[in-house]
């Protein structure tokens, strides 16, 4: 089961995963996304099945396609979790490429 992260868990530092990966779309992603994010769309994530290792918490627009993508990435040995509720929910700064 991939672990589900809340916002005010990044903000305060709670939580500090290793890699953020936002699966959103590239113009999504430059229009607003976390703090030091990198973005993979989904799409990509899925078809190149990258190697990765250490904490990955996965972004999306909503919560659910990330929750999808942790459990994928689970099943084949990464520590991924997901970021609850996705961006309509992060209340945190932006920072816009």
């Amino acid at each position: 089961m991939p672990f589900s992260v809340f916002g005010w868990q990044l903000l305060c530092g709670e939580l500090t995963p290793q890699r953020v990966l936002d699966i959103r779309q590239p113009d999504r992603f430059a229009r607003g996304h976390l703090p030091g994010a990198e973005n993979l769309p989904y799409e990509r994530l899925q078809a190149e099945a990258l190697p990765l290792s250490g904490s990955v918490l996965l972004v999306d627009a909503e919560g659910a396609r990330a929750a999808e993508m942790a459990t994928w990435l689970r099943a084949r040995g990464v520590d991924a979790g997901y970021l609850e509720g996705g961006m309509a929910e992060w209340t945190g700064p932006l920072e816009r490429t």
